[in-house]
């Protein structure tokens, strides 16, 4: 592996610009706890944020980091004290100015002293550019290690931001551990994983968890409504973010709507298959297997199609329950009424379950081909 770059990591930091995201949408009791450690003086060596992907990880880390290295600190603590009520950044629960010099380097991506590692940042210090980055490599792990023992060079914590930490294989997140195990003085970790089932036990054990929780509907709708999306559009996509701020901003700032397009391709999938056949459900059980073993993007596009399907079928339910005013899929009432009369409750009751147990023995590394063959064979309707 090459060594790393400032190149680089500017590069992998710059994703996590304040300009994208202004503020963390909800999660007020995640900030509050991490503010009251800062203040007490008690922050941890290593923390696990976990949760969905778009519910706010990134941008809690960041807003971490800021609030541990801000250079006015002190002064937005005070002015915290004078304003219960909230003013400025103190609404947000962690307190940074923004303004300082180490607020702006870490908001840009170019503090030396905060670092974002990820499966992107691996790939750029590979000399093989085309070569296969679905895991972090023990090297990655090392570059770490060999980084994080040094003290800060400017601000008051060396901060790692490591995302795609669920994909570390044995031998990565053996050398991990160790690092966790003597964790050296003012440096942090931020470990970002969509569950902590899926890291090893010792390493979630000398982590501090927070697990982030779905945000309310209303709260991602107002957000949006701030950033201008009109009425429609900001219930439409709260509805159907299910508690993902990220998603829906990401959702709303996409002009190509992929996001909404992955929602249609989805949900067109699974009405292919509802008439199918065996031999043409046992096809696509393959082709998904494929592509899950390729890892990356292809891994995740699966797990984004079972999270839609998990959607669409608690929406029929809600359907035949006469609770509209739950839905997610909003701009799809129309097809989900249709389909419902078609369906029984325990048919419904049956592929919840079934999705619900797909995803978690895919991420239980059962073999994809099995989960999703149970899936579409024993548990999916034919209608």
């Amino acid at each position: 592996m090459a060594k790393p770059n400032a190149e680089a990591n500017n590069l992998t930091m710059a994703t996590l610009s304040l300009h994208e995201n202004p503020r963390l949408i909800g999660h007020t009791w995640a900030t509050g706890l991490l503010q009251s450690s800062i203040a007490a003086g008690k922050v941890s060596h290593a923390y696990i944020f976990s949760g969905p992907a778009g519910v706010g990880k990134t941008r809690l880390a960041l807003d971490f980091a800021l609030a541990l290295n801000c250079e006015n600190q002190l002064a937005e603590h005070q002015l915290a004290e004078q304003h219960p009520t909230g003013q400025g950044q103190e609404a947000k629960g962690l307190w940074y100015c923004g303004e300082c010099r180490a607020c702006r380097l870490i908001a840009a991506g170019k503090h030396s002293d905060v670092t974002t590692i990820s499966l992107a940042w691996q790939a750029l210090q590979t000399e093989n550019q085309g070569s296969a980055n679905a895991n972090l490599k023990i090297d990655t792990i090392r570059a770490i290690q060999a980084e994080i023992s040094r003290p800060p060079k400017e601000v008051a914590w060396r901060v790692y931001i490591v995302q795609d930490v669920n994909t570390m294989q044995a031998a990565a997140a053996n050398a991990f551990l160790k690092t966790l195990e003597e964790p050296p003085t003012r440096a942090i970790l931020i470990l970002l994983s969509d569950s902590d089932r899926t890291l090893l036990p010792t390493i979630v054990s000398r982590c501090q968890l927070i697990e982030l929780r779905a945000v309310a509907t209303v709260t991602i709708e107002e957000a949006l409504k701030e950033q201008g999306a009109s009425e429609l559009i900001a219930h439409t996509l709260a509805a159907l973010a299910a508690g993902r701020p990220g998603w829906a901003l990401r959702a709303f700032q996409d002009r190509t709507h992929q996001d909404l397009n992955d929602r249609d391709e989805a949900i067109m999938q699974l009405m292919e298959l509802l008439p199918g056949d065996r031999i043409k459900r046992m096809g696509f059980a393959e082709d998904l297997t494929k592509k899950w073993q390729e890892g990356g993007n292809k891994r995740a596009s699966i797990q984004t199609m079972l999270n839609i399907w998990l959607g669409w079928w608690r929406d029929l339910a809600l359907v035949r329950a006469g609770l509209l005013q739950f839905l997610t899929n909003v701009d799809k009432l129309d097809d989900l009424k249709k389909q419902a009369k078609k369906l029984t409750d325990l048919q419904i009751k049956e592929m919840l379950l079934g999705i619900t147990r797909a995803a978690a023995q895919l991420e239980g590394n059962v073999t994809p081909r099995l989960a999703l063959g149970d899936l579409f064979i024993n548990k999916l309707p034919r209608i």
